[in-house]
């Protein structure tokens, strides 16, 4: 089998033979590498988050010469933590890494484990950069410590079923909207290569909508509201690390220009803070439609290795509620979605609040909508206990509703607005296919629980006027 088995187009081969292995968290390779001779290592990765470790666990074990990992670089996410706590003080009965959000994948037996945290050492050289090449060489050479043991993906059964690209998903919480996300992209996503030498399920464009209710972190969410406070800080600061490609807060926040005159301070600046602008314009002109932000930057990004995967944000005023629109285009949905939802609701609220007006709905558009073969048989695991078989609630539809009725010897379906109003929209007949159809066209039902119900009472208030009966609408 050629080695690396996973993401080998990422990663910075040197000398196969050598113990060594550089993970360089997120300062990009390259920097660190070019201070090291080749020789002097096997392997050099980022490690960009706390999941990457399982693949780390598993490039090793299959080239078991690798007895040292050496850890530099900069620390985003608390992947580096992670890799220390993993090393440290192993998992729990829940395959948990100890002190950390992450998880050891179910296909790493537990002796694997152990002997892997017995013979690789890991060295904290976070902030030593400088030293290791040097430190390589007070370094003992030891031989493998096992046979190459080959770790391969389990093959995951789905159904086989196919769909045209563009979804609706709506939901009350984050975390709500998140599982009907994975269950559409297990059931209906093209299974294809990525750009990371490992499959994936994708969907195109998957239009999230989700309300403003609070909530609290979700059993299936598997992460703490220490972590998320972890993950705020980093999103909401404006300072980005040397030899870090991107932060979003940077991005938002320092954004970097040539120049640009602030509109709030009157100041000459190099950098622009694209919040504060929007939150200007947004007080100045509360219909506005150039309340946008940018993360992508078209000089650094075109030919960067780990451009942005939020690309832009977009916020809007109506009926006195702030609207946020994120788009993603490439939006990792198991690893990274739920932590950016929360992160963008956070933005959302905080920018609500200085305009002294409610939130609104959190729309996130994921272009490119997908799902890593290493995280379904997880993405399995949370479906089959916390989605399957749990029946969707009848819930308002925002379009409003109908009733029903005979007048006249015909049926008579008339559209009402949410607060009861009747629209001008009312339906005649004596067919209820035609009506069904006719009510479809005008594009007054969102949901499929409601259309379904529509059709139901139609066919029962069909039948009753057939028969010459009393009909009476039932209630969802």
């Amino acid at each position: 089998m050629v080695w690396p088995v996973f993401y080998k187009g990422l990663l910075k081969i040197g000398n196969l033979d050598s113990p060594i292995a550089l993970c360089t968290l997120w300062t990009q390779k390259e920097i660190i590498c070019k201070k090291i001779p080749e020789n002097k290592y096997c392997i050099c990765s980022n490690l960009y988050t706390a999941q990457g470790i399982n693949f780390m666990i598993k490039n090793i074990l299959s080239n078991p010469k690798i007895r040292y990992i050496i850890l530099c670089g900069k620390e985003m996410n608390d992947s580096g933590t992670a890799l220390l706590n993993f090393m440290k003080k192993g998992i729990d009965e829940n395959r948990k890494i100890i002190d950390s959000n992450a998880y050891i994948d179910s296909n790493i037996n537990l002796n694997l484990i152990k002997m892997f945290r017995e013979n690789v050492s890991l060295i904290d050289m976070r902030g030593k950069e400088d030293e290791i090449s040097n430190l390589i060489d007070t370094l003992d050479p030891k031989e493998a410590f096992t046979e190459p043991v080959f770790i391969e993906e389990d093959e995951i059964t789905h159904p086989i079923l196919s769909s045209e690209n563009a979804f609706l998903i709506r939901g009350k919480t984050i975390a709500e909207t998140w599982l009907r996300i994975l269950d559409i992209i297990m059931k209906f996503g093209e299974e294809k290569p990525s750009e990371y030498d490992i499959k994936q399920k994708e969907i195109l464009d998957i239009v999230a909508v989700i309300e403003t209710q609070e909530e609290k972190i979700a059993p299936w969410l598997k992460f703490s509201d220490k972590d998320l406070k972890q993950y705020y800080l980093k999103f909401f600061s404006s300072e980005k690390p040397t030899d870090v490609s991107y932060t979003y807060g940077e991005r938002l926040f320092k954004y970097p220009l040539k120049y640009i005159k602030e509109k709030w301070t009157g100041e000459i600046t190099s950098t622009f803070n694209q919040i504060e602008n929007i939150i200007y314009y947004l007080k100045k002109t509360p219909y506005t439609r150039r309340a946008i932000a940018f993360t992508w930057n078209m000089d650094i990004d075109s030919e960067s290795e780990s451009p942005p995967c939020l690309t832009q944000i977009t916020w809007n005023i109506k009926n006195n509620l702030l609207y946020q629109t994120s788009v993603i285009r490439s939006n990792d949905i198991f690893g990274a979605w739920p932590m950016n939802a929360f992160a963008l609701k956070e933005l959302q609220k905080k920018i609500a609040k200085r305009l002294n007006i409610e939130v609104g709905p959190l729309i996130i558009i994921s272009n490119s909508a997908h799902i890593y073969e290493n995280n379904w048989r997880e993405c399995k695991k949370i479906l089959d206990k916390y989605y399957t078989g749990n029946i969707m609630t009848f819930e308002n539809d925002k379009l409003g509703y109908f009733t029903i009725y005979i007048e006249n010897k015909e049926i008579v379906v008339q559209h009402h607005l949410l607060d009861g109003r009747k629209s001008d929209f009312v339906f005649r007949g004596k067919n209820s296919i035609e009506l069904y159809r006719k009510i479809l066209h005008e594009n007054l039902i969102s949901r499929f629980d409601h259309a379904a119900y529509l059709g139901k009472e139609l066919n029962r208030v069909e039948i009753a006027l057939k028969e010459n009966k009393e009909y009476v609408q039932d209630k969802a």
